[in-house]
């Protein structure tokens, strides 16, 4: 049993933005992956899950940015369980670069849920012990639930084929490619993101019109998004960011 779980990756040419820094949205699926492959370890990965009618489902997010990485660069991402939160499981990611200095920071909050009635369960349903790794934190804070305030409409969308996973719901690493692409050309030029916090509410089908909502302030941006026929709150987010020029 590892108690920490350490992967590589190299940033690809379709990893990156038009600045060449690493998308959120896939830094998400680096640290979506790593969980995963850390879990299959563990005894308590999908297929493992799946036969006792049982799946994680990531429930909250947090994840603080010193800086992303460019394409071409190599980067190691580390990963933990470090016990509960109620009935969160958390996880913890740090991410080095090739000197080995620290770069991104973030804490995860999964559910373990039935897949019949899609409720949580306890963490005692789990049936596997995890490591506990007492004391390794990579932040001080596990995310609380988000209050957002937004004012204005972002934009408009029909979930499609490219946004849809195995189980036909949009994977939630689409739910961070909504959230920045609520903003224009010149924002990206004018700030960075240095931290991001998502609180993921609802699942989302193909052939859904979503509609998502933005905040007005300009270095805090609070995101909703909602589904339109039933008015659900889809899932939350707060994006932080600092001058480019810092």
């Amino acid at each position: 049993m590892e108690p920490v779980w350490k992967e590589s990756f190299e940033i690809k040419s379709f990893d990156v933005d038009f600045q060449q820094s690493l998308k959120p949205s896939v830094l998400m699926q680096f640290f979506q992956e790593v969980a995963a492959s850390h879990a299959d370890s563990l005894g308590g990965g999908y297929d493992a899950l799946i036969q006792r009618d049982l799946f994680w489902a990531l429930s909250r997010l947090k994840v603080e940015i010193t800086r992303m990485p460019h394409w071409g660069e190599a980067i190691l991402i580390e990963t933990w369980p470090c016990g509960n939160e109620g009935l969160f499981f958390r996880r913890d990611y740090i991410v080095f670069d090739k000197d080995q200095q620290v770069i991104i920071r973030g804490v995860s909050g999964w559910l373990l849920v039935a897949v019949q009635s899609l409720r949580p369960q306890r963490p005692s349903q789990l049936g596997i012990v995890l490591p506990a790794n007492k004391g390794k934190q990579s932040l001080d804070h596990f995310p609380e639930r988000i209050t957002t305030q937004t004012t204005a409409i972002a934009f408009h969308k029909t979930v499609a084929y490219n946004e849809i996973d195995q189980n036909l719901h949009v994977n939630n690493t689409r739910y961070l490619d909504w959230a920045t692409d609520c903003f224009q050309l010149k924002h990206y030029q004018d700030y960075k993101l240095v931290d991001f916090t998502l609180e993921f509410l609802a699942e989302t089908h193909w052939g859904d019109e979503i509609e998502l909502r933005l905040g007005d302030m300009e270095l805090k941006s609070d995101i909703e998004a909602f589904e339109q026929s039933s008015g659900t709150t889809l899932f939350k987010a707060i994006l932080n960011w600092q001058s480019a020029d810092l």
